[in-house]
């Protein structure tokens, strides 16, 4: 009844924190940018094997061919008196003996090998091989080259290269289809305010995937568990609702039954006894009030309510003190300020009536103290103390911890808690065993001086 706030807590945390959403279709986002790494990526690749078909038609296969025809006309000119120096459409042969055809002036000093030249805007590979004191200059054509190179290496690239642009165009068309109603989800749970609204109003209708996909696994599954958790909390506020009124009229038959008895202006021992009861009675009528509030994520916030803490804990150490009549433990409080906070008496009551009553039940002997500090208000006391697991699980509901034959029943410092929660106020616990308890409660700028 007391877990709304963090049932709505929790949904926020696993619904969007793990999905962390900086910006709207971020899931598509990141598929475009890996559609364009790849595209980059065989770009690049593709670069690369074009230069690399360049230079192997260029440096390995012309070099060889032309190697090969330097290599064959110096075996037939061996052979053959007179042989004719090779001439074709895109190979022309110079040699340095001939008197007919004059070797060109820019390649008369070059050295025995492979040679680029360019003449007119235009390139030239020129091979030169030597035999008995001759110069053979073979001069390749590099529009052959380039057309080699085109027909035997760019041209297959560029077919391979738009082949892997379309295959991974259509990747990326069909990932972005699988993933839209993952992108809708994120944007259906990220424009969702749950700080102003209840987790159970979230709409779902309309995110659909495909039956069969993760995404309507995922949907579905998280139907489910807001249905189950609507019903849940419908039946916890029938519940408070029935409580309440269930709780308010018993009470109201034992008000007027004090007041009955107030008329009768007993004395001694019955008198004391009625006051008992109608302060009993009070304090069960807040107790009410402020369960129901923490049961429905509500405080009231009304400024004009601020309770004066100095009145409230010496009325509420005289509770006590009357509570445990034949207690030897020593209480006191230590007024070192004056201090008003901006919240109902009946919900301070609580938190700090728990807090001196935790104080007296687990305190056989020695002292409890009460201090108001400037913003805040310290329960000391030299009880049995509680060891560091203790601590840490004092604030759960419900939780009990036996310690030297006695209990602590943690159901009230959970209230304190949730109380505190829900007025943005902090209570530490400081303790060890054998060596009592301390509560600190700050409340922070909702505190003022009342001096």
């Amino acid at each position: 009844m007391f877990k709304f706030p963090a049932f709505n807590s929790a949904i926020r945390d696993a619904l969007t924190s793990p999905l962390n959403f900086a910006g709207r279709n971020r899931v598509q986002s990141r598929l475009l940018t890996v559609f364009i790494l790849q595209l980059l990526f065989i770009s690049i690749v593709t670069i690369i094997s074009v230069y690399a078909a360049s230079f192997i038609a260029e440096r390995l296969l012309v070099n060889k061919a032309l190697r090969g025809e330097a290599d064959y006309y110096w075996t037939r000119r061996m052979e053959v008196d007179g042989i004719a120096l090779p001439d074709t459409l895109n190979l022309t042969a110079y040699l340095s003996s001939d008197q007919k055809r004059q070797v060109p002036a820019n390649l008369v000093d070059l050295a025995p090998g492979q040679h680029r030249l360019k003449k007119n805007d235009q390139h030239q590979i020129v091979h030169v091989s030597e035999r008995q004191g001759e110069r053979l200059y073979l001069l390749f054509e590099d529009g052959a080259v380039s057309n080699l190179a085109f027909y035997f290496g760019i041209l297959p690239l560029l077919l391979v290269l738009l082949t892997m642009y379309a295959l991974a165009y259509v990747a990326y068309l069909m990932s972005k289809r699988a993933v839209s109603p993952i992108s809708r989800l994120a944007n259906v749970i990220e424009n969702f305010d749950f700080n102003n609204r209840d987790a159970t109003e979230l709409n779902l209708t309309g995110v659909e995937g495909s039956e069969s996909s993760e995404t309507q696994i995922l949907i579905e599954a998280l139907d489910h568990f807001v249905e189950r958790s609507r019903a849940s909390i419908d039946r916890e506020r029938n519940f408070t609702r029935y409580a309440s009124h269930e709780l308010r009229t018993p009470l109201a038959v034992i008000q007027g039954s004090v007041s009955s008895l107030e008329l009768l202006q007993l004395d001694g021992p019955s008198g004391r006894a009625v006051s008992r009861i109608k302060r009993t009675c009070k304090h069960m009528g807040d107790l009410i009030n402020t369960l129901l509030l923490l049961a429905r994520e509500q405080k009231n916030t009304d400024s004009n309510s601020a309770t004066q803490i100095n009145d409230l804990l010496d009325q509420l150490l005289k509770q006590q003190q009357e509570l445990h009549p034949s207690n030897t433990v020593l209480s006191r409080i230590d007024h070192q300020n004056r201090l008003e906070i901006n919240a109902p008496e009946s919900v301070l009551a609580i938190v700090l009536g728990n807090i001196i009553g935790n104080a007296f039940n687990y305190t056989e002997e020695g002292t409890i103290t009460v201090t108001v500090h400037k913003q805040s208000v310290t329960v000391e006391d030299s009880g049995i103390g509680m060891n560091p697991d203790q601590q840490r699980r004092a604030f759960e509901p419900f939780y009990r911890a036996n310690s030297n034959q006695s209990e602590h029943q943690g159901l009230g410092l959970a209230i304190v808690q949730q109380t505190c929660t829900n007025y943005g106020w902090q209570v530490q616990l400081s303790s060890a065993p054998g060596n009592g308890s301390r509560f600190t409660i700050s409340f922070d700028d909702k505190a003022r001086d009342a001096a």
